[in-house]
């Protein structure tokens, strides 16, 4: 299933930017290098939120076990262009899914864990699995028992143990019994993985990536960090998306190193990995990093001296945090990217100062720009203005970031060509979305706000759009609109400004009931209500949501 036409593949090949290598290759050459060492360690509190005793796999057993899961795989029927959909936590049994996938050209499409029926819907129709991976439950809830009611008998389960009256396949049983050897059917432009996106239209957009768009932008972080082989990766980013997949696992395979897993977040169990495993390199979003700088007691007697490099985004950083932790002889990156290819990062060697690394971004692609890492070849970028699409020249003035190159992903999954044009520009640009200014130096940008009505909660992108649209029903709402509060924990957690219908009493416990009512995830009910008379609007009618968390118009 190839995603990019017949002329950009010959184009990047020729220009060496893509090549023949899938995700299996660079796994089995990984695997070949260092067999005996220890490759991946599971969280240390799986039993409590998944079951099973956290395990230690080197590299070797890894790829035995990835061997085993392409030929069950294959023993199902699976195989070149299938899609498998998976909802799991970041265990050890993850990286041999994605592996065997890669081995046989099977299309893997991981799903959040927050992800609840609602979602889980919307995805069966979009992408029309033949199989789905589970973990028979995270936390308190029931994965698999949502996966078989919601998917039925159109999609065979595969599950983690098994499970009483929930999936008859136990994921463990068909890879023990798997014998011979399973085909090798994937190639390297073909699709390899749908990652899901909130936009603003209202539902999770598929973003389907080849393993040579994966490979393309693997360089953005592990050059940015400075990695080095044999590095140790502390990855508290879920492996369904950019962060994860293209920044951490992408990372762990170029440096043949230990990728050390962590989910669902918590600190004192993150801080004693970093501790135990002798952690290099992590990432963690701005806020956590900030706290710990100002809680002194946190970091006392916290041995960090083997951690050399703290990857964070998500969020605006601060000079502050940048230089704290430099101070404690650890470099902060700037990180900026996404799951339909963009690619920005400011490491010490882009930006020295922590105020430019703070807030500046590599210009990539911009004839001034002088910057010694591979995507300064082969990613284009250019702002233009929102109102007008006219080019942004000069310093100063603000403008929508479009982004061009081997990195960028073809199009949303089930993209009509009226919904094309809307996403790209004539000159095949992606449209991000997010606003920047040129610098005063110009080989860099500077990030100033997004157009698109994401709320960002603990890195998880989710659709204002969609929460209004869910909303809409509600029988004592006149009209709804979702919005992100800043939280220095969250980065943002999700309000909605509602206008009440006439007599109605709306509380926020009724909202979230009502929405909970709906199946979705948990992480996009509100925390926040305000009720308003009017939702402010500009002259085209469109909700002006940035006037609900500048102006905190309405009570709570």
């Amino acid at each position: 299933m190839r995603l990019a036409s017949e002329d950009k593949i010959r184009d990047y090949r020729e220009r060496g930017w893509w090549g023949d290598r899938t995700y299996y290759d660079v796994f089995t050459e990984a695997a070949a290098v260092r067999p005996e060492a220890t490759a991946v360690v599971d969280p240390p509190d799986r039993s409590a939120w998944l079951g099973g005793a956290s395990r230690r796999v080197t590299w070797e057993a890894l790829r035995d076990q990835t061997e085993a899961m392409a030929v069950a795989l294959a023993s199902r029927g699976l195989g070149r262009g299938d899609r498998i959909i998976m909802q799991m936590p970041n265990v050890a049994e993850v990286l041999p899914v994605y592996f065997a996938c890669a081995k046989l050209g099977a299309v893997l499409s991981p799903l959040p864990v927050q992800y609840g029926a609602f979602e889980l819907r919307h995805v069966k129709a979009a992408v029309a699995p033949k199989a789905m991976i589970v973990a028979p439950r995270f936390k308190d809830r029931s994965l698999a028992a949502t996966a078989a009611e919601v998917l039925g008998e159109d999609v065979e389960l595969m599950t983690l143990g098994g499970e009483p009256g929930g999936p008859s396949v136990a994921l463990e049983d068909l890879a023990s019994g798997a014998t011979g050897e399973a085909p090798r059917a994937g190639e390297a432009d073909d699709a390899f993985t749908i990652a899901w996106t909130s936009g603003t239209t209202g539902m999770p957009k598929g973003v389907p990536r080849s393993h040579n768009h994966w490979l393309a932008i693997a360089p953005a972080t592990y050059e940015a960090m400075q990695l080095q082989d044999g590095d140790v990766l502390l990855n508290p980013f879920p492996m369904t998306n950019m962060a994860a997949i293209g920044g951490m696992m992408s990372s762990w395979l170029h440096v043949r190193g230990q990728l050390v897993l962590h989910q669902p977040f918590d600190l004192p169990t993150f801080m004693k990995q970093l501790v135990l495993e002798r952690v290099t390199a992590t990432v963690a979003p701005p806020a956590l990093l900030t706290m710990l700088l100002k809680t002194p007691k946190a970091l006392e007697g916290v041995d960090l001296s083997h951690l050399r490099v703290i990857g964070s985004g998500s969020a605006p950083l601060s000079e502050f945090m940048v230089g704290g932790w430099r101070d404690r002889g650890i470099e902060i990156v700037n990180l900026f990217g996404s799951n339909e290819g963009v690619s920005l990062a400011t490491g010490p060697r882009e930006a020295e100062s922590p105020a430019r690394r703070a807030a500046w971004f590599p210009r990539f692609g911009h004839p001034a720009a002088d910057f010694e890492v591979t995507m300064n070849e082969r990613v284009e970028t250019k702002l233009v203005a929102v109102d007008s699409g006219e080019v942004v020249e000069g310093p100063g003035t603000e403008g929508e970031l479009l982004v061009r190159g081997p990195a960028v992903f073809e199009g949303y999954w089930g993209m009509s060509d009226e919904e094309r044009s809307q996403v790209f520009d004539a000159e095949g640009f992606f449209r991000t979305g997010d606003l920047f200014k040129i610098a005063e130096d110009e080989r860099f940008l500077v990030f100033s706000g997004r157009v698109k009505d994401i709320i960002i909660r603990g890195g998880h992108n989710i659709s204002a759009a969609e929460i209004d649209g869910l909303l809409e029903g509600h029988p004592d709402l006149a009209e709804a609109a979702a919005f992100g509060v800043p939280d220095d924990v969250m980065g943002e957690r999700i309000g909605v400004a509602v206008v009440p219908r006439p007599g109605a009493e709306v509380t926020l416990e009724s909202v979230i009931e009502y929405l909970a009512a709906k199946d979705i995830a948990k992480n996009k009910l509100p925390e926040q209500l305000r009720i308003l008379e009017t939702l402010p609007r500009n002259p085209m009618n469109k909700v002006l949501r940035w006037k609900l968390v500048s102006e905190g118009p309405g009570r709570e």
